[in-house]
């Protein structure tokens, strides 16, 4: 039997992913010399001679995670603002699997939904998808968003393309730390800015843990640790 020890259940994940992976035949063990692998958090910086389980690459987790991500986002963009997302102005950058869980999440709420994307491929499948798009040399044009979703993990709104943006918009940042946005720029502005980053531990935990946990088996099935 595969055991395994998981040192940090403050993050509700991995508390939800250590019961799945018990349920699917691993053995949990209180003390890390007896575990043939770590079940960490996602941004853990726990230090071991054991080997952890990397799930982090694995593309089943990240694609589920996007989901949950978007879903999570929907929520956060409806409680921060006065205003509905049904026939919203909505921008999304990047065009990654967050971003492209966004769009079909966001879609049937408004059709004005922009996408900015830097591949001239993404850009068109956007467009396939109903969205109007731009280049990121766009976002420094005067616009008129309610809503911008950042899933880019670099500089992006800097204060040229914040100054574009109105006031009142709720710019909401999904991309790790340290993010795509300008903070200090943006509070100078009094832009609503949210930064929104681990919305799936945050909102649906148990559904979050049970990926973790299916990424983590398909992991050691593969011999991957």
């Amino acid at each position: 039997m595969i055991k395994f020890y998981a040192p940090d259940l403050s993050d509700k994940r991995i508390s939800y992913a250590a019961d799945s992976l018990e349920k699917h035949g691993y053995r949990r063990v209180f003390d890390e010399k007896n575990a043939d692998f770590l079940l960490l958090g996602v941004n853990s910086d726990y230090k071991s001679d054991i080997p952890f389980a990397d799930y982090k690459n694995n593309e089943l987790f990240a694609l589920k995670n996007a989901y949950l991500t978007a879903e999570a986002a929907l929520c956060v963009a409806i409680e921060k603002s006065n205003k509905s997302l049904v026939s919203s102005n909505v921008l999304i950058t990047g065009y990654g699997r967050i971003a492209k869980a966004l769009h079909k999440y966001i879609s049937p709420f408004t059709g004005n939904v922009t996408v900015c994307a830097r591949n001239l491929n993404d850009r068109v499948l956007a467009a396939c998808n109903n969205a109007k798009t731009i280049d990121f040399a766009d976002l420094k044009n005067k616009n008129s968003f309610d809503f911008v979703f950042n899933t880019v993990p670099h500089p992006v709104f800097n204060g040229v393309e914040l100054s574009a943006l109105p006031r009142d918009c709720v710019l909401i940042d999904l991309a790790s730390f340290p993010g795509g946005v300008d903070k200090h720029y943006a509070l100078s502005r009094k832009i609503n800015l949210i930064e929104a980053r681990g919305l799936p531990g945050k909102f649906s935990p148990e559904t979050a843990g049970h990926i973790v946990a299916e990424a983590v088996d398909q992991v050691i099935r593969e011999g991957k640790i």
